[in-house]
């Protein structure tokens, strides 16, 4: 996923916080029940789930912009429910006091064990949130209409039509990243929820070659090559150093890119 992904999915995230809130409400667990009434609980548990359900998205969009492709679902839902049960717990605490002022102070419900019950919720809604949405976003990427193969002058233009705008130039590079695929442009790069092998065929007219299982390289793009024994590495015109496999090194040889 990308943060666009996340933050793409609001009234998906604002409707399922509403509902939780209300059903918990209707529950009334951790004893709110008996201590609440049916207004009280609604205040406490919406008022809880919209807080959190905040600082939740707050926290998935910063882990994916900070971190990317690079985590599982399960690991960037885990992190974020993490990093929101922290300012979640203070709430709790703040909203346990001014509404149930007799369980204060009570040595049983320390800040530790409402840090923990509070983890404990918040890690298992948004880690199957994260999880449902990465889904969510595959399918509709492999959802996408097959269109009949372009004529090769127009296949790079339609990768670049992939990508953001202000990443579109002249193209240098595509790397595999897990089932992602970052785009190096002279102007920046992006990553994409896309198969190196579909990209191959979109950019299959233009002056290049794949020199690694997980990369391809426009001509144009080669600044230097460097040499460690054995080892092949070229330089690109964005500093970025690509890796050439040895099955492919004669092919750049035959090609005369070395």
């Amino acid at each position: 996923m990308q943060p666009r992904d996340i933050w793409g999915g609001w009234p998906w995230y604002g409707a399922i916080t509403l509902a939780l809130g209300l059903l918990l409400a209707l529950i009334g667990p951790f004893g709110t029940f008996a201590d609440l009434n049916l207004a009280q609980r609604l205040l406490y548990w919406i008022g809880i789930f919209i807080a959190n359900g905040l600082q939740v998205l707050g926290a998935l969009l910063l882990i994916l912009w900070r971190f990317g492709a690079r985590w599982p679902p399960v690991a960037i839902g885990a992190a974020a429910g993490f990093l929101a049960s922290i300012p979640a717990t203070g709430e709790v605490i703040l909203l346990e006091m001014w509404l149930r002022p007799w369980l204060h102070p009570n040595p049983r419900a320390t800040p530790l064990t409402t840090f923990g019950n509070v983890l404990l919720l918040t890690e298992a809604i948004t880690v199957t949130i994260t999880v449902v949405r990465a889904h969510m976003v595959r399918l509709k990427a492999s959802a996408k209409v097959e269109v009949a193969p372009a004529a090769p002058a127009e296949r790079g233009d339609r990768l670049m039509k992939r990508i953001k705008p202000e990443a579109r130039g002249e193209l240098l590079a595509l790397e595999m990243e897990d089932h992602y695929l970052r785009v190096h442009t002279a102007r920046g790069s992006d990553l994409i929820l896309h198969r190196l092998s579909d990209a191959l065929n979109e950019v299959a007219g233009l002056d290049g070659l794949q020199v690694h299982r997980s990369y391809w390289v426009a001509r144009a793009a080669v600044q230097a090559v460097e040499r460690d024994g054995r080892r092949l590495a070229l330089v690109l015109k964005n500093g970025l150093k690509v890796p050439v496999s040895r099955n492919n090194i004669a092919i750049l040889k035959s090609a005369g890119w070395v």
